[in-house]
């Protein structure tokens, strides 16, 4: 085939995660790839197609692994670490990964942040022929139009840019809902929204890497680092913040505040509040054996041990007195 043998990734944590109930998987795959099973004989060459939504924090992570074909992701919202041989990124919404075949990369830092995201992996790899690429007929509506979009793949040397204009978000949205069709068209749906998205994908290449998508006011910016500066700082998170007045320490409305938080940290800014007061605690648990459950629950600012026991227990799938005994 041109390589030398290679094994492709199982995606064995992600797989994992989904049987614990940690993550939400929808995907159509063959081959190791976890999802529903693509029938035989249709889209020769889709390895896999899928999403997760992972909205609580995550104990998994995609450590450095390849897969056979070439691999797009693109994250709808959250973040995500993204890292290659040469670069590693932040992953917001609206930015998008491009890997070419056995490329290595990582997904995880080394768990995977709150996010949702959707990938596609297409194998490009022509049997008996070194080191040549080619899509399978079902690309593209002629040879020329197959062969202009492989130069435009292969030429490519960026691993990441931005949907600066939003084109792609829409298609990516419309493959997510294909996702759960099993109508008689499912698969010729699936096929034509692929298409769009490889020809989409192809123009951006052309153009070569793309700025990231501006914030003119720096209101996303401010977001994340009052934010950030709560997960540095048990004091400044335990302290009894409205969805308000979090507003106001951002200098922006409770409503732009709220579909912001969706979009950076896929959850509400409360959610996301007590993501981080969670996390605070669960370190106290673990430095502070001594100090009663009680008091650990006060001091990240819940309001009673009951309601931070049953938070605790939807996030780390334990009781806090379990999670200290581990």
């Amino acid at each position: 085939m041109g390589y030398p043998p290679k094994e492709a990734d199982n995606c064995a944590p992600l797989s994992e995660a989904v049987e614990k109930g940690e993550v939400h998987l929808v995907a159509k795959s063959r081959g190791q790839y976890p999802g529903k099973r693509i029938p035989k004989g249709a889209l020769p060459g889709l390895r896999t197609i899928g999403f997760w939504d992972a909205v609580g924090p995550q104990s998994w992570g995609l450590p450095m692994h390849r897969n056979e074909g070439i691999e797009i992701c693109y994250v709808f919202s959250g973040e995500c670490r993204f890292i290659t041989n040469n670069g590693d990124w932040n992953l917001r919404a609206g930015d998008m990964t491009v890997t070419r075949p056995w490329q290595r990369h990582q997904l995880g830092d080394p768990t995977i942040r709150p996010c949702k995201l959707v990938w596609v992996i297409l194998d490009v790899e022509s049997a008996g022929q070194n080191g040549v690429w080619e899509f399978p007929s079902w690309i593209g509506p002629d040879l020329k139009a197959r062969r202009a979009l492989l130069r435009a793949f292969r030429k490519n040397q960026h691993c990441q840019f931005h949907d600066t204009d939003g084109h792609l978000k829409p298609l990516m949205e419309r493959t997510c809902q294909q996702l759960k069709d099993e109508s008689a068209l499912c698969v010729a749906k699936l096929a034509s929204n692929i298409n769009a998205l490889l020809v989409e994908v192809a123009d951006y290449l052309a153009e070569g890497l793309t700025d990231p998508k501006k914030d003119p006011q720096g209101f996303d910016q401010t977001i994340r680092q009052f934010f950030h500066g709560l997960e540095y700082s048990v004091e400044k998170a335990s302290e009894s913040w409205s969805v308000g007045e979090m507003a106001h320490a951002c200098r922006v409305g409770k409503s732009y505040l709220t579909s912001a938080c969706r979009t950076i940290f896929n959850a509400t800014p409360a959610e996301q509040l007590n993501r981080i007061r969670l996390n605070h605690a669960r370190d106290i648990l673990l430095c502070s054996p001594e100090m009663p459950i009680t008091d650990v629950a006060f001091a990240t600012g819940f309001n009673t041990s009951q309601y931070f026991a049953n938070c605790f227990k939807r996030q780390f799938n334990c009781t806090p007195r379990e999670y200290r005994k581990r």
